[in-house]
């Protein structure tokens, strides 16, 4: 659902070229980091991706899952909320994984 947004979305506000240096997309699995700079830069990422055929699971912070709508999109998507500054930010990692 995100990534579908992201796709619609990111072309309205400028060019998007992906380019991978093995020709193809990430092998399933895989974990893709990207620190972002900006509130615009997870969208980047998730449009790239899709060009890709890539639907990730997406981690973030926890605080997002209490946005009444935005909360109930992630949790059915299958994103893993990340706990930032606890004994428990270490475990979403284990989530993606499984993921």
């Amino acid at each position: 659902m995100l990534s579908s947004v992201a796709a619609a979305v990111i072309p309205c506000l400028g060019r998007l070229t992906v380019t991978s240096d093995h020709g193809s997309a990430p092998e399933p699995g895989s974990i893709i980091v990207a620190n972002h700079t900006s509130l615009a830069d997870p969208g980047v990422v998730l449009a790239a991706l899709r060009r890709f055929d890539v639907e990730p699971v997406v981690l973030a912070t926890a605080g997002l899952w209490r946005i009444p709508v935005l909360g109930r999109l992630l949790e059915r998507g299958g994103h893993v909320p990340v706990h930032r500054g606890t004994h428990r930010a270490a475990d979403a990692l284990d989530t993606a994984a499984a993921a």
